[in-house]
C-alpha cells in the first residue's frame, strides 16, 4: 500500500501543547487502562532479565473511555515500564508494570539507551525534554534491572577529568549496543536537548560509552564511519558473530549540516539501497549496494530489530518511518538478509501507517513494536493496535496481537531460504 500524505498540523499541535503545558492532571497515568489508551510515541525499548523495558516518550489517553483528551494533547512518561517475556500474553490484556523514576529530568523522548546485558543494566543519555520543560545539566543515568520487571535508577559516576559539558547531547542519532560499549552516530542538538542551547545543529562524529571503564568518548570525524558528515535519523543494529568483533549496520537517515539550521525535508538523504557496515573496534568501514525489494527513501523514525539463525545467516527487520521530504508516513515493513544483501518486502502491517515507534527482538523469533503514530494530527486518534503492542513472527512472516513465550528458535523465512537456494 502506498504511504499517505501528512498534513501540516505540526505547528498548531506544538502551540497547543506549549499553551496547555501547565494543565496536567494528576489522574493522568503512564500506563492507562486499555480502554483509555490512545497513543504512545517517541519511546525507546530494550530487553533485560526476561522483560522488555520501555523508556520515555509521550502518551495520549482518554478519560473513562471517552474521547476527550486529558491534560496536554500528549503527556510525558516519567515511569520505567516493563512487560514480561517468560509468559505468553495478548496485547489487549497484558499488564504493563510502571516503576516511578526518582528524577523529573528522566522524562525524555528518544533517549539513547545502551544495554549491558551481561551485568543486567542499561544506560540512558541524550534524548530531548518534552516541551523543553524540567531541563537540567545532562548526566549519564544507569538503570539496574531486577528479576521482576522493576529496578533502580542512579547517576553513573564517570572517570575523573571527563566533563559532560564538552560533549553535545542530542537526539535522532543512530544508537546501538555491542555488548561491551554503547554507540551513537550523528544526531542533532536542539534547545530541547541541552540546557542553555539556543540553536539547532546536526552532529557529526560518533560517541561511545565503555561499559567497563564508564568512559564517554566524543569521537573525531575519523572515529565515525561517515567521517565529518552529520547523520540524522538513521538506525543502527549490532550483529555479533560476524568477524572477530561483530559489525554495526547503519541505514536510512538524512545528511545534515553543521554550519546552519536546515529543515529535515530539505536535507539530502541516505538511500536505503546503500547500507553502511563497520567494525566497532577497528573502525574498518565499507558500504554495500543491496538488491531486492528496496524500501523507499528518504526514511527516518523507523524501527529495527536484528536476528541470527543457526545456519549463520542474519536478518534485519525494519518497520514504518517518516518521509520528511514528501510529508509521508510509511505503512510497510521489510527484511534485509545477510550475507545476500537482499531486501524482502513483508505483509502490510495492521494498524495503519506508523513512525516514531520502537522495536525489540523477543521470544526467539518475534519482533515487538511499541507505540508509534501516523500523521501529526492523528495523535488524538486511538491506535488500532491494543496498547500499541504489535508483534511480528519473523519465521512465519505473520503479524500478531499476542506474544508466544514458547516460540521455536529463529529460522529464516521460506522466501529468504528460497532466494539463497536459487543463487
Amino acid at each position: 500500500m502506498a504511504p499517505h500524505r501528512l498534513t501540516s498540523a505540526l505547528l498548531t499541535s506544538l502551540l497547543a501543547t506549549i499553551l496547555t503545558a501547565g494543565t496536567t492532571d494528576a489522574a493522568l497515568l503512564d500506563v492507562p487502562s486499555p480502554k483509555n489508551y490512545v497513543r504512545r510515541a517517541l519511546a525507546r525499548a530494550t530487553v533485560l532479565n526476561n522483560h522488555v523495558y520501555i523508556e520515555g516518550g509521550q502518551i495520549t489517553q482518554y478519560e473513562d473511555g471517552f474521547s476527550s483528551i486529558r491534560g496536554r494533547v500528549e503527556n510525558q512518561v516519567n515511569s520505567t515500564l516493563s512487560i514480561p517475556l517468560n509468559e505468553s500474553w495478548k496485547s489487549e490484556s497484558v499488564t504493563i508494570k510502571a516503576t516511578p523514576k526518582p528524577f523529573e529530568s528522566l522524562a525524555r523522548n528518544r533517549w539513547y539507551l545502551w544495554t549491558d546485558t551481561k551485568n543486567g543494566v542499561f544506560y540512558a543519555w541524550g534524548g530531548y525534554w518534552p516541551f523543553g520543560l524540567e531541563m537540567v545539566t545532562d548526566e549519564v543515568y544507569k538503570f539496574t534491572a531486577d528479576s521482576r520487571g522493576g529496578g533502580e535508577w542512579g547517576v553513573e559516576t564517570l572517570p575523573n577529568g571527563l566533563r559532560l559539558d564538552q560533549i553535545s547531547p542530542g537526539e535522532a542519532g543512530a544508537v546501538t549496543s555491542t555488548g561491551t560499549m554503547g554507540i551513537v552516530i550523528g544526531g542533532q542538538a536542539t534547545p530541547w536537548t541541552q540546557l542553555g542551547r539556543d540553536n539547532t545543529r546536526q552532529l557529526s562524529g560518533m560517541i561511545t560509552f565503555d561499559f567497563e571503564s564508564k568512559a564517554l568518548m566524543n569521537g573525531t570525524q575519523k572515529f565515525s564511519p561517515f567521517g565529518d558528515t552529520p547523520v540524522v535519523g538513521a538506525s543502527a543494529e549490532f550483529i555479533s558473530g560476524v568477524g572477530e568483533n561483530g559489525i554495526v549496520v547503519v541505514m536510512g537517515g538524512h545528511v545534515g549540516r553543521t554550519d546552519k539550521e536546515v529543515p529535515l525535508g530539505e536535507m539530502d538523504f541516505f538511500d536505503m539501497r546503500n547500507v553502511t557496515f563497520f567494525d566497532p573496534v577497528t573502525k574498518e568501514t565499507w558500504s554495500q549496494v543491496t538488491t531486492g525489494d528496496i524500501p523507499p527513501s528518504p526514511r527516518i523514525g523507523f524501527c529495527t530489530a536484528a536476528f541470527s539463525s543457526k545456519e549463520g545467516g542474519h536478518e534485519i527487520f525494519i518497520f514504518g518511518g517518516s518521509n520528511e521530504r514528501d510529508y509521508l508516513v510509511y505503512e510497510d515493513a521489510y527484511v534485509l538478509s545477510l550475507p545476500g544483501f537482499v531486501w524482502t518486502k513483508l505483509p502490510t502491517p495492521p494498524g495503519g501507517r506508523r513512525a516514531y515507534h520502537t522495536c525489540v527482538a523477543v521470544g526467539n523469533r518475534q519482533v515487538l513494536s511499541v507505540g508509534g503514530r501516523g500523521r501529526e494530527d492523528e495523535i488524538q486518534i486511538r491506535d488500532a493496535i491494543p496498547q500499541g503492542l504489535l508483534l511480528f513472527d519473523m519465521t512465519a512472516t505473520e503479524w500478531k496481537l499476542e506474544y508466544d513465550s514458547n516460540a521455536a528458535a529463529y529460522e529464516s523465512a521460506n522466501a529468504i531460504k528460497d532466494w539463497y537456494k536459487k543463487r
